[in-house]
């Protein structure tokens, strides 16, 4: 086995991003080569001979590695089921909850997902985000690694993500990705979704009104985006980006409101997403008073698959 040498992957729902890593001692993790491949819903249980298509040329020419594997493909629809840990977790449990087991003579790692009874009341999962949580936390030093930090990771179920004294201590996901596509495709509200443009002014009138609605006014609100195209007070270019300032600014006023029963003042947060998706978090965030910081997606994954390769190296290279 080559010790420096292992493959990370984040095998999502639609798709497949694998990395050779080659970890040395004190230094950065560093990528050699990556792979593209179909998320779990494309895939007819065949998961095995998928991996090794992709990544056989790695194998054959650097000898076996270790796998370390995120997203989807522990759930129930994916290669191995991977059960949730309880929040609160820790970086270490996180590592030790991982289900583990081997394909042509190669140590696999599934890195199991999160639950918690969020602030709502109500069960909440994750499944993959915890890796990025992970990377996070292996990044946080000095005075702010014990402080309550809020995470926010934008996507088609954005996660709101308290983290305190290197533990992830509970977390909320709201629909707000999947509910914008549902509208944008297949409601009357986006007439054409070819032409259209985004535009910060608009999204932000539609983040200050969502600041603005009283509690279960939302619904009322989201017929404005057609009324508006209507009238001839909203472009039909830019009436996607009003629909989604009245999304994220509903999420962001929401989501806010219930992380400040678990926490005092919320003041700032880091963003981990896509960067267009996290910087209309940003101006959403920024426009109501909240600080927020870009990082880096890619780079903060690949942080933690290097926490769970360190944690497991001892473990791997005696197997």
């Amino acid at each position: 086995m080559t010790e420096s040498l292992f493959i990370a992957g984040d095998w999502g729902t639609t798709n497949l991003r694998l990395y050779l890593c080659q970890q040395k001692p004190s230094q950065p993790l560093t990528i050699l080569e990556t792979q593209v491949g179909p998320g779990v819903s494309q895939i007819n249980g065949d998961f095995e001979q998928i991996f090794f298509d992709l990544a056989g040329d790695w194998l054959e020419e650097y000898g076996l590695m270790p796998v370390i594997l995120s997203g989807m493909v522990g759930s129930n629809i994916g290669w191995q089921t991977a059960p949730y840990i309880d929040c609160p977790a820790s970086a270490e449990q996180i590592v030790r909850g991982r289900t583990a087991f081997q394909a042509r003579d190669i140590e696999f790692s599934i890195i199991s997902g999160l639950k918690t009874l969020n602030p709502l009341g109500t069960p909440d999962l994750m499944r993959g985000e915890e890796l990025q949580l992970l990377g996070w936390m292996r990044t946080a030093t000095g005075p702010e690694a014990d402080m309550a930090q809020l995470v926010v990771l934008p996507g088609t179920h954005n996660k709101w993500a308290l983290v305190k004294g290197g533990k992830i201590e509970t977390f909320v996901t709201a629909l707000t990705g999947e509910l914008y596509a549902l509208l944008q495709n297949h409601s009357v509200l986006i007439g054409n979704t070819e032409s259209a443009d985004f535009s910060a002014d608009i999204f932000l009138q539609g983040v200050k009104v969502a600041t603005t609605l009283e509690p279960g006014q939302l619904l009322q609100a989201l017929f404005a985006t057609r009324s508006r195209q209507v009238t001839g007070e909203l472009s039909e270019l830019y009436a996607s980006s009003y629909l989604s300032g009245l999304l994220i600014g509903s999420d962001v006023v929401g989501s806010l409101a219930l992380m400040e029963k678990r926490m005092d003042g919320i003041s700032s947060v880091d963003l981990i997403g896509d960067s267009a998706l996290s910087h209309c978090y940003q101006l959403a965030l920024e426009s109501v008073g909240v600080k927020a910081e870009l990082r880096d997606a890619t780079q903060i994954a690949l942080s933690g698959y290097q926490a769970v390769y360190e944690a497991l190296q001892p473990s791997l290279h005696n197997s």
